[in-house]
């Protein structure tokens, strides 16, 4: 990183624009294309070959309260509720002055994203908060999702957006959503399922004689490609390979531009109205992540390689300020390592046939359950940084061969596997013939872990588990099997061999950003906005301070201040940098 360069009244632009966003994740791509439908001239700069950055890998989920959607289908909802239920869930780091705009904006940003655009988002009525059972929380209606997208409509553009994880593909390619997975899990349970599968995968076959992948996509990959293809068709310039280098401030203090490094040219190009700071956080910067969120050891992330925090050291050397006042620095998941055939170790994203499922329990070192693992992903990982995160700590998810069939194990392992031996032989899994002898695999005292299977085991006969209240609130019963009696939640570990999967803290993305405004605007080491720069998405600290109220808790606030920043700018005469012209 480059030295900020001073602006002078003299300065060789090579350049102007209105608009200047940095990043293409959901944040980035969204503050483009509302800036482009209030006839702004803006252009959006990615760093990378391809757009999408996180988001294009996520569940492209959007926790968005009251939204048009939500009040079409019925949803007894009200902003008021909302408030309930956050001072409920983030109790002293409750933001009044950020959570009214956020829940004002909501709706009307999720509205504009998708009026006169090609991205469509639909209601998930049942997608439950992530604490519903507390006051205010709502069992669904409060998230968004997008809708299915055909690639095809972008033609050689398609390639342009980033895949989805790999091995969340089938056949090397193919994605698959929660619908088509019980057709895939199940071809022959019936007529409709076969014929989805056929047509799935004749389509998949046509699509590879064009393109490196499916085009039939969904999930936050939808999102990024339906929103690419409305910026082609507004003409807004997209330049890929392009990191932002510095800032550069006015004499007023304001910031006038930026640099950009476009395909090894620097170029210096001044922003009119201001600059959108939304490249995704610094996930994968080890020593940003030490220096600002030390007190929660961990070395795992499954956010996109390319997040390592350019833009917030940028802005730190521009003056701007880190809001730290979080009850966490990160979205956490649970993940699982797993060595591959070149002898490297990779990072496992958390799985989904198996988590929070019935017959499954997560133990800490000492044998002992620390969590109710049917709740939130973000939670499990709190719960293990409470129990204690140290390089001596270890934390397992234990099942039984009938989960394993059934369910799956850590996103490696699919149902239905006949052959679990070379999951063994790797390591990314351990087995015994009886508890004891699997913890004795594993290192844990046999006793321990036998008294606790067996107390688990208790709880499923009675439908009540007593140590964590598993199955007893709406999220956790979204991910139960309704033929489990007479808990959900609750399966009874006892159908030999046994298996213990390590999981690690991990991220989804850092909380923890940039000091801003209501309005996004950065905020200064002297507590004043910044004139001319904002930030928006995993760049701004969140509004949830930490805390994850429900699905789309990260996505939402970044189309959400995208919304208020282009909303803000665009009311503005010129900002600092008509000042520095």
């Amino acid at each position: 990183m480059k030295d900020v360069t001073p602006a002078r009244a003299d300065y060789p632009w090579d350049g102007e624009r209105d608009v200047i966003v940095i990043g293409s994740g959901c944040a980035g791509l969204s503050a483009a294309l509302l800036a482009a439908k209030k006839s702004l001239d803006v252009v959006l700069c990615e760093k990378s070959s391809q757009v999408g950055g996180t988001t294009a890998s996520a569940g492209g989920v959007m926790w968005i309260p009251n939204s048009r959607e939500a009040r079409a289908a019925g949803v007894d909802d009200s902003s008021e509720q909302v408030r309930v239920y956050l001072r409920a869930l983030m109790g002293a780091y409750y933001r009044a002055d950020l959570v009214d705009p956020y829940l004002k904006s909501a709706p009307l940003a999720a509205q504009a994203i998708q009026e006169d655009t090609q991205v469509r988002l639909k209601l998930m009525p049942a997608m439950s908060d992530y604490h519903a059972s507390l006051p205010g929380g709502k069992a669904g209606g409060r998230s968004l999702e997008p809708e299915r997208f055909d690639g095809r409509r972008l033609g050689a553009d398609f390639e342009l957006v980033r895949a989805p994880i790999k091995r969340l593909m089938l056949l090397g390619g193919l994605y698959i959503d929660k619908r088509r997975i019980d057709e895939f899990l199940n071809p022959f349970g019936s007529f409709r399922n076969f014929i989805g599968v056929i047509r799935t995968l004749a389509r998949y076959a046509i699509d590879r004689t064009r393109f490196s992948r499916g085009t039939d996509i969904g999930a936050g990959n939808a999102f990024v490609a339906s929103a690419l293809l409305s910026l082609r068709e507004r003409g807004v310039p997209i330049w890929l390979n392009s990191p932002m280098v510095s800032l550069v401030r006015n004499p007023q203090g304001g910031v006038a531009g930026v640099a950009i490094c476009r395909d090894g040219k620097l170029q210096r190009i001044r922003a009119r109205k201001g600059v959108i700071l939304a490249a995704g956080g610094f996930p994968r910067n080890a020593a940003l992540l030490e220096e600002l969120a030390g007190g929660f050891p961990h070395d795992q992330s499954v956010g996109y390689e390319g997040n390592v925090g350019d833009t917030l050291q940028a802005a730190r050397q521009a003056g701007a300020a880190i809001d730290a006042d979080l009850a966490s620095p990160c979205w956490w998941t649970p993940t699982s390592r797993n060595k591959e055939a070149d002898g490297s170790m990779s990072t496992v994203l958390y799985g989904y046939l198996d988590r929070s499922r019935p017959g499954m329990i997560a133990v800490n070192a000492a044998g002992k359950r620390f969590v109710n693992d049917s709740d939130s992903y973000h939670d499990i990982v709190y719960a293990m940084f409470k129990d204690g995160v140290t390089p001596d700590s270890r934390f397992y998810l234990i099942c039984d061969r009938r989960f394993v069939w059934k369910r799956g194990l850590g996103n490696l392992i699919k149902p239905y596997c006949l052959s679990l031996g070379r999951y063994v032989r790797s390591g990314y899994i351990s087995t015994g013939r009886s508890i004891r002898e699997l913890a004795a695999a594993i290192g844990i005292d046999p006793d321990a872990l036998e008294v606790t299977v067996t107390r688990h085991n208790g709880f499923c006969e009675t439908g009540v588990d007593l140590d964590f209240g598993k199955g007893g609130n709406p999220y956790n019963r979204m991910f139960g099997d309704p033929r489990v009696k007479p808990n959900p939640n609750l399966l009874a570990i006892r159908h030999a061999p046994f298996f213990a999967l390590r999981i690690y803290p991990g991220t989804l993305g850092t909380i923890l950003g940039l000091k801003a405004t209501a309005d996004a605007q950065v905020v200064g080491q002297d507590g004043e906005a910044i004139p001319g720069l904002y930030a928006c998405g995993n760049d701004m600290s969140s509004v949830f301070r930490g805390f994850y109220p429900g699905a789309g808790a990260t996505l939402g606030p970044g189309l959400v201040f995208a919304y208020r920043a282009i909303e803000h700018l665009a009311r503005s005469s010129g900002g600092s940098a008509a000042q520095s012209a």
